[in-house]
């Protein structure tokens, strides 16, 4: 900080300079204080522009996920591909942010503004009117999508050791508290899926051909 400045607006720190200080920081001594050393500023200033040590991780993973998302090329020819690429690629980005050294809460992401994620929607939404479906349909259609991404990703990361969903360990373990003759369309679903390595993507590809197959019936429709 200049010498002899208390008062006013803290120095101005751009959004590169703390993420690069920040990765110059071992993560087991991440911390507000370390990250504001290797800027040369107060812990205060730091506070001004991102708040707290939750802002400064999600500053870290945003940096991260568009660096993820930024070379991401999608077709342009068909956009049932474009779409799915899009899914994939969105997919893929938030997994590996969020089961890295800074794992987040993917409702923290929502509404994601990074300038890699605006330029693939744009694409997709481009793709989607080309086709000819109305602005609404094709706003409705990137939604669903992106949300299926999400959800797919953190389905990914709440996996336990063995391939199953935390919540289907826990919908388990309920049911063995329960009468063995209560909710039994609930214990026949649950005995007939064993859990394995593609569950997850498996329901990911279930939910995309859903939006995909609802969005051109929209086009057949006319």
């Amino acid at each position: 900080m200049v010498s002899g400045r208390t008062r006013g607006r803290p120095p101005r720190i751009s959004r590169e300079q703390i993420v690069a200080a920040a990765r110059s920081v071992a993560t087991s001594d991440l911390t507000m204080q370390a990250v504001a050393d290797a800027l040369g500023v107060s812990r205060k200033a730091l506070h001004y522009y991102v708040g707290d040590r939750a802002g400064l991780l999600t500053l870290m993973v945003l940096d991260q996920f568009e660096r993820e998302l930024a070379p991401v090329e999608l077709p342009t020819d068909d956009w049932q591909a474009t779409l799915r690429a899009y899914a994939v690629a969105y997919r893929v980005g938030l997994i590996r942010v969020g089961i890295g050294d800074h794992a987040t809460d993917f409702t923290q992401l929502r509404g994601l503004s990074t300038s890699a994620a605006l330029a693939l929607a744009d694409r997709v939404l481009e793709a989607l009117l080309a086709a000819g479906l109305d602005p609404d349909s094709a706003r409705h259609g990137l939604t669903a999508a992106s949300n299926i991404a999400q959800s797919a990703a953190q389905t990914v990361v709440a996996q336990t050791a063995s391939g199953a969903h935390r919540h289907r360990a826990e919908t388990t373990q309920a049911l063995a508290r329960e009468p063995r003759d209560t909710y039994p369309a609930l214990r026949r679903v649950l005995a007939s899926a064993q859990p394995s390595e593609r569950d997850a993507e498996t329901q990911f590809e279930f939910e995309l051909d859903a939006v995909v197959a609802w969005l051109d019936q929209i086009l057949t429709a006319g």
